[in-house]
């Protein structure tokens, strides 16, 4: 039983990091919460009937996230849709110095769960890491070039870490609180309409 899972698609181990960090504050405010890989099969066992909130974060691509988050969260759109949730996007451009990178990778988040069917409680675009130490030459050379275009560094002998570790605790206790909030007042409660 897994009744808060974080459901991630990663390529170099980032945003598998950040899922693992998001499900540690998860446990810590006392809710069962596990990292599980989409193309595992721990997310193909989900008990949804289980399922009081969700997270899935996927990293972005030369604008795209991987194919497997996508198809994962239009499978499984209205089961997302029914409790809180949230999408993380993971990239190099929600940390950039120019503001303009920002916005896009904002867009793109947001665009993620329109195109799957989803209604998430939250969108997020969080910065990700420069992995030097894991690319092939070419693309060492290509993310070099990137990076010292956008401000970020050009020491390819070592990996550079752009993820803010403090916002990814924020997202998780807002979760944590919206799963709560939503157990004490269920869709349909006066008071919740109420605002």
């Amino acid at each position: 039983m897994c009744e808060v899972p974080v459901f991630y698609a990663t390529t170099e181990g980032q945003t598998r990091r950040i899922a693992e960090r998001f499900a540690a504050q998860l446990r810590e405010l006392a809710l069962d919460s596990r990292a599980i890989a989409i193309r595992s099969t721990a997310a193909e066992a989900i008990d949804w009937t289980q399922v009081r909130g969700a997270c899935l974060a996927a990293s972005l691509h030369r604008q795209h996230h991987q194919p497997e988050a996508a198809a994962f969260a239009a499978r499984y759109h209205r089961e997302l849709s029914n409790v809180p949730s949230m999408f993380v996007s993971v990239s190099l451009s929600a940390a950039s110095k120019n503001e303009n990178e920002k916005r896009a990778a904002v867009k793109l988040a947001e665009a993620f769960p329109l195109e799957a069917g989803w209604t998430p409680w939250k969108v997020a675009a969080v910065g990700g890491r420069l992995a030097y130490t894991q690319y092939n030459w070419v693309v060492r050379w290509m993310m070099r070039r990137i990076a010292l275009k956008e401000g970020a560094s050009g020491d390819t002998s070592r990996d550079h870490e752009y993820t803010n570790w403090d916002e990814i605790t924020r997202l998780a206790d807002r979760l944590a609180y919206q799963v709560r909030r939503r157990e004490y007042f269920p869709p349909g409660n006066m008071l919740t309409k109420a605002g």
